[in-house]
């Protein structure tokens, strides 16, 4: 019930026979195609990974996606791509010997209604297309006006500080040009988001005339399926910055523990490139799964940008061929969910130490 499309570098238009043109318009209006863009980003160069990030979404748009996933931190940046250069919040504690260098984020760090949401906004209303953002959000904390950082709040009658507090998020545009949901995310990658991102809360789930979707951000994946279950959602849209093996991670590890879980929903993977060879691993290979982890798209790219496409199923048409099989609805099985969330506390201590 997956109907694969492929991965494009650039847009080829083949001619179909009338039979055969007719047999994909009958299919196409029961699938929306969707997009995941590969791309490298500059670290605190928000101007400059715009620009990338925009281009890449025409293109997608052009090409006839109505959703496009990005990368994790793609506007400013998750980390240097040598994985030397981190973001470091005053007061937050960074290990040197992993991160040699530093960068505060105040001056890169944007609000969810701030001007590059509006552009991107503006953007996904020209192009009719849902768009993920994924950016580093900065929130001020017990403020109740707008004043400058270093001023102080007056609250019930007594003088409290103004705080600025970071997140790693992630915010849905939709094609009207809407902010739809705004995901902080809920469990920040040990060691280099110790240095500056606050965990995130909430799940955050929207509906569209596709179906249901869910947002998650990378390490995510081993605790958010559970919380999103009851949420039933038809496609979870998930930007990535993957470090670790990642032929083994997408191509094995991850398809069979969603199949093990039996994960109900599809998952739209967009892992970040690097724009030249590194020494460490994790980049390319972005993926989109299907219920259970089947492998509908993928790229083995792992330089410069590559854009992942596939036509999938609405959550209507999948439904449908349920019924018509008469097949019981598929639900995560959170006993064996909990199995892979459980062995992951001491993996990720051991990817923190082997990959910096």
């Amino acid at each position: 019930f997956l109907y694969f499309i492929g991965v494009f570098r650039h847009t080829t238009h083949v001619m179909a026979s009338t039979t055969e043109q007719s047999r994909q318009d009958t299919t196409r209006r029961a699938t929306v195609m969707v997009a995941s863009v590969q791309m490298a980003s500059l670290m605190a160069d928000p101007a400059a990974n715009e620009a990338r990030a925009t281009t890449l979404i025409r293109e997608a748009a052009a090409t006839g996606a109505k959703f496009i996933v990005l990368p994790e931190t793609a506007i400013q940046g998750y980390l240097s791509q040598d994985l030397k250069t981190v973001w470091h919040a005053p007061g937050r504690p960074r290990s040197e010997e992993t991160y040699a260098n530093g960068v505060d984020p105040a001056d890169f760090a944007e609000t969810c209604d701030g001007p590059m949401m509006q552009r991107f906004s503006a953007l996904s209303k020209e192009l009719d297309v849902y768009i993920t953002v994924p950016y580093l959000e900065k929130l001020r904390r017990a403020i109740e006006r707008d004043v400058a950082d270093d001023e102080e709040e007056v609250k019930d009658g007594a003088l409290v500080p103004a705080e600025t507090v970071y997140f790693n998020s992630v915010a849905l545009v939709g094609p009207d040009g809407t902010v739809l949901g705004n995901y902080r995310k809920m469990s920040p990658w040990p060691t280099p988001e110790a240095s500056w991102a606050c965990k995130g809360t909430e799940p955050v789930a929207v509906d569209t005339p596709y179906g249901r979707v869910g947002l998650a951000i990378c390490f995510d994946i081993h605790s958010c399926l559970a919380t999103y279950a009851r949420h039933r959602l038809w496609a979870l849209l998930y930007p990535i910055a993957w470090v670790g093996e990642p032929m083994e991670w997408y191509r094995q590890q991850l398809p069979s523990l969603l199949r093990q879980c039996d994960c109900p929903h599809y998952i739209l993977g967009a892992n970040w490139s690097t724009d030249a060879e590194q020494k460490w691993p994790g980049q390319g290979f972005s993926t989109h799964y299907g219920p259970r982890g089947e492998i509908v798209a993928s790229t083995g790219d792992q330089i410069g940008p590559t854009i992942v496409y596939s036509h999938i199923f609405t959550a209507e048409a999948l439904e449908a061929q349920r019924v018509s099989a008469g097949r019981p609805r598929l639900a995560l099985n959170v006993d064996k969910y909990a199995e892979w969330t459980n062995s992951i506390g001491s993996q990720a201590k051991s990817w923190n130490a082997k990959w910096r």
